[in-house]
C-alpha cells in the first residue's frame, strides 16, 4: 500500500465523525492529539501537550511545542510518520499555528 502525505493545519476545527476509519481516524487523532492538553484526559493524564508552553517565550513555545508534536504522535499514532512541523503564526491573544506534514 502506498503512503500519502497528509497537512494538518492546527487551527482547523476538528469535529468528530464517530464513523471516521483507515486514514480519515488517524488524522482525526493527530487532530484531536495537537488539541488537548495534558491532564484533561481522565485515564491518561500524560496525553497531551506540556501546558507549560502557555507561559513561555515565543521561540521557546515554538521549541517546546513541535518536540511535544513528535512525542504525542510517535507514542499514540505509532505507524504515522512526520515529515515536519512548521510554525506559521501567532495571533494578538497568543493563539500559535502550525501546520503538521504526516506520511500514511
Amino acid at each position: 500500500m502506498r503512503k500519502l502525505l497528509y497537512e494538518i493545519d492546527t487551527l482547523q476545527r476538528n469535529d468528530l465523525n464517530w464513523n471516521a476509519k483507515g486514514v480519515e481516524r488517524k488524522l482525526q487523532n493527530i487532530r484531536t492529539l495537537l488539541n488537548t492538553w495534558r491532564y484533561e484526559v481522565a485515564y491518561d493524564r500524560t496525553k497531551g501537550l506540556d501546558p507549560s508552553i502557555l507561559d513561555l517565550p515565543k521561540d521557546e513555545a515554538i521549541a517546546l511545542y513541535i518536540s511535544e508534536v513528535y512525542r504525542m504522535i510517535e507514542t499514540y499514532e505509532e505507524d504515522v510518520v512526520i515529515k515536519s512541523v512548521k510554525f506559521i503564526s501567532i495571533d494578538e491573544e497568543g493563539h500559535m499555528a502550525f501546520k503538521v506534514v504526516v506520511e500514511i
